[in-house]
């Protein structure tokens, strides 16, 4: 029997009553074994144990932390235009102190340009409010000064979510594999581990080329399927060069329009990088394919991180609360701390396991970024179905002769 959550996900639900359901997953931890070692027919399989489901999970979160606030959302949609407001206000004061003050007004702009993208992306989850049509427009008021697309990325991340760490399913999170990584030019195998690279990732590598899912700007990408998607394309896309057209008329050369539009747009980019990727790559994430995957099992490798300094209020807690986040993304930002305490309490059990709740504290999380686009290459299976970093399984065997 399949029971379908308000999220518009399904479950397995037992045949009989009750109130407990489970999904079936793996959880020991076998000798670590590389694809090129040994054939995906000749992987163990990992004995099973049982999960809490959706359902589960919900009943654990107050309800008032479904409840949406349209008043309380568009405070912090004004709150974050504001702040960018300001921050231009202050330009001249910052560039007082060249080009360190010009680097420290980029680094600002990319974080209340990031806490900005945050609300709209509350818009394209219909978290921002109860009525979607206005979620739409304030999305796409929200998303088209970023230059981010929203009708395109909306359908992109929504299969993110859906399918949070599927090998062949996810979406907006690559997923290299060795026999992917093994077959790259050098040039490809460089690129990824540069520093600059995280400035480039969101556009134009991701949403202009459409690396991985195809553009979020041209219409006949492979991103869309439907004519009603392409029409939704074209719509968000004229937003975006409408708005980088009066960036440009306002700023009256494109010299300016380059430094002081899409400089600190890039800045924006590297931040909702360095933030997403984050959220999922660890040492300890594991990846899974078809037959070992599922909803719940997904979205337990997701992780909550701790920036400080401020940041993770400025940015609506998207940091600190994603993994509350991937269960429910119809709870709004502003009650996903609040949600996170009722999913730990559902994961205590499961602590000490690959499925238990998942937070660092992480105030070195630049270099901790920088650092994991170095060692964390690409994937390879642990056992049948499940996959993990090269370099992890590698520091599991050298443990394992030592010890």
């Amino acid at each position: 029997m399949v029971a379908h959550s308000s999220d518009g996900l399904s479950t397995t639900a037992p045949a009989t009553g009750g109130d407990v359901l489970v999904d079936t997953y793996a959880t020991r931890e076998e000798k670590p074994q590389h694809h090129s070692e040994v054939s995906k027919q000749e992987l163990e399989e990992d004995p099973k144990i049982q999960l809490p489901t959706v359902d589960a999970f919900r009943r654990a979160i107050p309800a008032h932390c479904f409840e949406r606030d349209l008043v309380k959302s568009i405070r912090y949609l004004v709150q974050d235009f504001v702040a960018l407001a300001l921050l231009y206000y202050a330009l001249p004061y910052f560039e007082y102190f060249g080009l360190f003050g010009y680097l420290a007004w980029n680094v600002l702009m990319g974080v209340f340009g990031f806490a900005l993208f945050v609300v709209g992306h509350d818009c394209l989850h219909g978290s921002f409010s109860d009525n979607q049509t206005v979620n739409d427009i304030i999305g796409h008021i929200a998303f088209a000064p970023l230059f981010s697309p929203y009708f395109p990325w909306q359908k992109s991340h929504k299969l993110h979510h859906a399918f949070t760490n599927h090998i062949d399913k996810d979406h907006g999170h690559v997923w290299i594999q060795d026999k992917d990584y093994n077959t790259w030019p050098l040039w490809k195998k460089a690129f990824n581990p540069l520093p600059f690279s995280g400035w480039l990732k969101w556009f134009p590598i991701y949403t202009i080329f459409g690396y991985c899912d195809g553009s979020h700007f041209w219409p006949y990408s492979s991103l869309f399927v439907r004519d009603s998607e392409r029409v939704q394309c074209v719509i968000s896309a004229l937003a975006c060069f409408g708005c980088a057209y009066v960036a440009l008329l306002t700023a009256g050369s494109y010299s300016s329009w380059f430094w002081y539009y899409w400089v600190p747009l890039s800045f924006f980019g590297c931040m909702l990088v360095m933030v997403t990727y984050l959220q999922h790559a660890d040492e300890v994430a594991e990846v899974y394919e078809a037959d070992e995957w599922s909803f719940v099992r997904g979205q337990t490798q997701t992780i909550d991180r701790y920036y400080g300094f401020g940041l993770d209020t400025t940015m609506h807690h998207i940091t600190d609360g994603h993994v509350a986040h991937h269960f429910f993304n119809k709870i709004p930002h502003y009650h996903l701390i609040e949600a996170t305490d009722g999913i730990k309490k559902v994961l205590e059990p499961y602590l000490d396991t690959q499925y238990g709740y998942k937070y660092q504290v992480n105030y070195d999380f630049f270099a901790r970024f920088l650092w994991f686009n170095i060692k964390l290459d690409y994937l390879v299976h642990r056992t049948k179905g499940i996959m993990q970093y090269r370099t992890t399984l590698e520091e599991k065997q050298k443990k394992a002769k030592n010890a």
